[in-house]
């Protein structure tokens, strides 16, 4: 067994008729992508391997609508594209 694995998370799930087994989940790692173009955001924080510690939640994304999840440019993209749709219906 390898040292990273030792200390896994594990998810218990149980399919039907049968007994539970567990799953080992990785842990992620790295600076998060953008969902769209799939780039890094650059404005969050990374989980270092080393320290095995967890980032607190209003480091690890922005404070703002899709913080996390898109990065600056199609979060633009996608508010100009919104804003036109509802102003033309």
């Amino acid at each position: 067994m390898k040292p990273s694995e030792r200390f896994a998370k594990k998810v218990w799930r149980k399919p039907p008729k049968k007994d539970s087994v567990g799953h080992k989940v990785p842990v992620k790692s790295g600076l998060g992508k953008c969902a769209v173009c799939k780039k890094q955001i650059t404005s969050t924080k990374k989980r270092l391997m080393k320290d095995n510690t967890k980032p607190t939640k209003s480091h690890t994304k922005t404070n703002r609508p899709y913080g996390g999840y898109l990065c600056t440019k199609c979060f633009r993209k996608q508010i100009i594209e919104t804003n036109r749709a509802s102003t033309e219906a």
